[in-house]
């Protein structure tokens, strides 16, 4: 005699819900990369943040964690170029304008690096993002004071 199998409940899931969502895997990723740059660990980090960029590439975290990886590991200029294609598909984003502008002034290219902020607080003041105008005005305070 078969028994009826009984349907499996999966704690966070609703019945009928797909347990395999893309959004998940990316937060998987994201979480995985973050905690590994944490505990300095940037190159493997690094690998976590690539495939966060080729699976999510709309997903700036996934930039800025790959940026902050060659940064931790003393590679500013590959920073630089990857932030740089993280604004080209992301025009609008202004974290990665602040990273880019953080790293221009590191890397004594003040004029771009005032360029990038001053970008970066319009974009903040365009969407009204008491946030992101918040995080914009404390980079402009910063690198106001001596």
């Amino acid at each position: 005699m078969n028994t009826p199998v009984q349907p499996t409940t999966i704690p966070g899931i609703r019945a009928g819900e797909p347990v395999l969502r893309p959004e998940r895997g990316i937060e998987a990723l994201y979480a995985t990369g973050h905690w590994l740059l944490g505990r300095q660990r940037p190159v493997d980090a690094a690998s976590v943040f690539r495939a966060m960029t080729l699976l999510a590439a709309s997903d700036e975290r996934a930039w800025l964690g790959l940026a902050a990886c060659h940064e931790a590991v003393e590679q500013a200029l590959l920073a630089l170029e990857i932030l740089g294609t993280g604004q080209a598909l992301l025009p609008y984003s202004v974290r990665i304008r602040l990273a880019r502008a953080r790293l221009l002034s590191a890397l004594e290219r003040d004029g771009e690096a005032e360029l990038a902020l001053a970008v970066a607080r319009d974009l903040a003041d365009e969407r009204g993002d008491d946030e992101l105008v918040t995080l914009v005005s404390a980079e402009l305070a910063q690198t106001r004071s001596p």
